[in-house]
């Protein structure tokens, strides 16, 4: 069972975590375009900082999983006992995905007098966020199946 709730803990801190670490990108770039500052060389620096982010913030869940396959195969666990981490691993993802809508429509009613490059810069910004929001998790869930 500790396996279970490593994986479910670990895709909780790394769904908030890169949550966190995605508004700030995404509030940084609307602040740049409120001042009518885009520009890509900018947006590259903030784009680094919050990948470099994703990479310290999934350390400790990823070590966290790798405890939780050296635990998996301890125990032998009903169906009924895996519910509610996958409840929970669910949950997040669904509060992550409508975190990243929000700060997207924030951001996107913002940036109405972009061009059609910079306004594709901004949604490729948000599948980015998706796609790091979405690794470990998805993870945490294949591996509750495995057990």
């Amino acid at each position: 069972m500790i396996a279970v709730w490593l994986f479910t803990v670990s895709s909780v801190l790394a769904g908030l975590g890169i949550l966190f670490a995605f508004k700030r990108l995404m509030r940084g770039l609307s602040y740049r375009i409120k001042r009518n500052e885009f520009h890509f060389k900018g947006l590259q620096k903030d784009q680094i900082r919050f990948l470099i982010q994703v990479g310290l913030i999934e350390a400790i869940p990823i070590f966290m999983i790798i405890l939780g396959f050296m635990f998996m195969g301890e125990e032998s666990l009903s169906i009924a006992s895996l519910i509610v981490p996958l409840l929970i691993i669910l949950a997040v993802i669904v509060f992550c995905f409508l975190q990243i809508q929000k700060i997207k429509a924030e951001v996107m009613e913002v940036a109405s007098n972009l061009n059609a490059e910079e306004l594709s810069y901004v949604k490729s910004l948000s599948f980015i966020g998706y796609m790091t929001v979405l690794g470990i998790p998805i993870l945490a869930i294949v591996a509750i199946f495995l057990v």
